[in-house]
Parts: C-alpha cells; sequence; structure tokens
C-alpha cells in the first residue's frame, strides 16, 4: 500500500492502520531471506573508511539521529524520516509488529527514485558502498535491499552506529594517549589555528577547534555559524569527529606517530577534550608562538566578524545577553568602552579591547619551557622553521 497520508496526530494513524488490519502479514525476514547480505566488520574497516576515497558511507536512520550522533564522512539516506519513525515506533508499542513493519514498508518502498538520484549524485557505481543504522538491524537491512534490489551491491556494518561509538569510547578511555604530541602555544588570536591549518599540508596535526566547530571562548560559535556550519549537536558527536579526524591523519603516508595540535582549556564550547588527550596535551613539548597585536586583531577581525561584518550582530547579541559576566571580567567602565566601539562599528578598537583587557589574562601562556619560539606573521616561515626544527629533533 503507497502513498500513505501525513498523519497530523495518532488517531489518524490507528484509523490507517485499523483500515488495513486484514492485510497480508509481512515479515521483514521473510523477505529478507532472499538477499545474501555482506557484512563487515567495523574494527577491520574503519582504517580504509577514513583514508579511501573509494567508500561511499551511508548512515540509513533518520535526520534527527544523524545529525546527534554521526559516523564522520557518512551521508545520510533515511529509511523513515523523523516523523515517520515516530508513527512506526507507535504502531510497534501501540497496535502491532506486523502493523509497524507494514507501516515502515509503506514508508520506504515510495523513495526508491530518490534513492536511486541520491546514488548517482555520490558516484556510486564506482564506490564501494557500506549501509550503518543504530545497531546494524532492520533498517540498514531494508536499505541495502532497496540499493540492491537498484543493482548496487552493499556492505553492512555489523553492530551499527553502537560499534562505531564503542570503538571510539575504547580509543579515548585508554589510560595513556598512543601518540606523541607537539603543542603550539601562544595568546589568543597569535595565529596557532592558522598555522595548523597550514602545516596540516605538510605533517599531521590534531585540530580539536575543527572537531567542536568552536573557538572555545563565549563567542566560539561565531566563526561557523557565518560561514553556514550547523553546530555540533553534543560531547558524543564531537568525539565521534574528533576520533575520525585522529584515525585520518594517522593513516597519512607520512605519519611518524607524532601529532601537532593547539594548547587547548580543558573544555572547548560544551565539549569537554577526553581525559587522556588532555592529559597529553598537558605533557607534551610546545613551541610557543608569538605575533604583533596588529596582526592578531586582523586574524580575530577576519575570523569573528567575516566580509561585509557579517558577525557583528552576533558578537553584539552575545555582549549584550553575557553583560553580567563581562562586566565582572572587565569592568563596567570598559566593557561600556568595548560596547560602545562595537556598536559604532569600531571593531578593531573592541577587538583591542578584549585582547588586552581580558583574553590576556585568563589565556596565559602555560609556564612551560618551549622548545622552539616562532612568530607567525609570515605563515611560510613560520612552516619552515616548525618543519626543519621537526627533522632535526623529533622525525
Amino acid at each position: 500500500m503507497l502513498g500513505i497520508p501525513d498523519f497530523k496526530n495518532d488517531k489518524e494513524l490507528f484509523q490507517y492502520l485499523l483500515s488495513s488490519k486484514n492485510a497480508e502479514t509481512i515479515s521483514l525476514k521473510k523477505i529478507f531471506e532472499s538477499y545474501n547480505f555482506k557484512f563487515t566488520e567495523l574494527e577491520s574497516s574503519v582504517d580504509e573508511i577514513f583514508s579511501s576515497d573509494n567508500i561511499l558511507l551511508i548512515d540509513a536512520r533518520s535526520e534527527k539521529e544523524f545529525e546527534e550522533d554521526p559516523v564522520p564522512g557518512a551521508i545520510n539516506f533515511p529509511v523513515l524520516s523523523n516523523s515517520e519513525r515516530h508513527f512506526t515506533g507507535l504502531a510497534y508499542t501501540k497496535f502491532s509488529q506486523s502493523s509497524a513493519v507494514r507501516l515502515a514498508i509503506d514508508y520506504a518502498e515510495p523513495k526508491k527514485e530518490k534513492l536511486l538520484n541520491f546514488l548517482n549524485k555520490n558516484n556510486a557505481s564506482e564506490k564501494r558502498i557500506i549501509v550503518y543504522c543504530w545497531r546494524g538491524g532492520g533498517r540498514s537491512k531494508y536499505l541495502s535491499k532497496m540499493i540492491n534490489d537498484l543493482g548496487f551491491s552493499t556492505e553492512i556494518i555489523s553492530g551499527g552506529q553502537k560499534k562505531y561509538r564503542a570503538i571510539v569510547n575504547d580509543f579515548f578511555k585508554a589510560e595513556i594517549f598512543p601518540y606523541k604530541l607537539i603543542e603550539l602555544s601562544g595568546m589568543t588570536g597569535c595565529g596557532k589555528t592558522d598555522l595548523l591549518n597550514f602545516m596540516r599540508k605538510f605533517h599531521p596535526v590534531i585540530d580539536l577547534e575543527k572537531s567542536a566547530l568552536h573557538f572555545s571562548s563565549l563567542f566560539g560559535f561565531v566563526p561557523y555559524k557565518i560561514r553556514g556550519f550547523k553546530p555540533v549537536k553534543n560531547q558524543s558527536a564531537f568525539e565521534n569527529r574528533l576520533f575520525g579526524e585522529i584515525k585520518k591523519e594517522s593513516l597519512r603516508s607520512d605519519f611518524s606517530n607524532l601529532f601537532l595540535t593547539e594548547s587547548e582549556s580543558r573544555k572547548i564550547g560544551d565539549f569537554f577534550i577526553p581525559h587522556n588527550l588532555y592529559s597529553a596535551i598537558e605533557n607534551a613539548p610546545c613551541i610557543n608562538i608569538t605575533s604583533s597585536i596588529e596582526n592578531r586583531i586582523k586574524r580575530i577581525r577576519d575570523a569573528y566578524f567575516g566580509d561585509y561584518e557579517k558577525g557583528k550582530e552576533e558578537m553584539l547579541l552575545i555582549f549584550q545577553n553575557k553583560e553580567r559576566y563581562f562586566k565582572k571580567e572587565l569592568s563596567t567602565n570598559i566593557y561600556n568602552e568595548a560596547m560602545n566601539s562595537l556598536r559604532n562599528d569600531d571593531v578593531n578598537k573592541f577587538i583591542e579591547i578584549m585582547l588586552i583587557s581580558l583574553y590576556d589574562k585568563i589565556y596565559k601562556v602555560k609556564p612551560k619551557k618551549p622548545l622552539l619560539e616562532i612568530s607567525s606573521d609570515n605563515l611560510d616561515k613560520a612552516k619552515d622553521e616548525i618543519m626543519n626544527f621537526l627533522k632535526g629533533n623529533i622525525l
């Protein structure tokens, strides 16, 4: 039965189910009997998933589930949308398993044309297709069935997303972080993130802020928001992204068991850095990055305000909403001066006040004796200095 009505409430759902009460009982087990599904163990596939461009990783869960806890690199094709999953669950708990299965199939089957377009758009014919859902059960099997019906081969991740989370948890719950680190330290705006991004082309890095989509401070999501990014939903999603980056970078041909990363507080936005990684950063040798105040202001302006001062309203809103906090940290007079600068479009003055009166005080350079101290005002020169140091002393 196709063409399911758009249920406005539970009552309409139950009326629909009652109308098909006498229909033939459908069993997923019976449907799947004619399909020889291939399963893959995530432990043996995770390296290839993060290193190969020849894999199409498809998440069969609903949009909400995918947004909250995705495997990095996966693309979402929901067998059941958020509302469809809700009504199917109600059918299962309030009516019968058979009714729920029938409803789920009625929802899924009309998506075949959309699925074919999705596969063609993602060059599926040239890739190894791997499918997963929450536990590697009904949804991943049914999506694999639909993909097989369209002439493509698939593999299903045994244990699904739950298995990926177990691998991530085991990695971050280990007592000792398994890789060596060198920490880039320095004042806010000194270019640590720019240098990490630049260095990535030449040496493996761990970019914690990229994994969190957050620059740590109260204003930390603004640079991502004004560029169209959606926030990372929760701690699990942050850890998933972080593990994915570490795994991908560790599979590089130039990996020598050493990562560059930047100095961070224990918390980035709403997310805690896993204990073993944070401990490794705290105990890692460091390279201190310096920069002129002019370049620090320019970097922050470019990152937080963007083109055409796109971030100004967001910055102003946060500065207003957190007035009590900022007045406590800055003093009322300095807060008012900063607020007037921002309202009067004197962005550089606002940034200078915030750097000198707040961030240079609360984010002090850690009391470590640096291996090296370099200026980031010339990124090419800074990169050469770091690479020459690593080659001469570490690599």
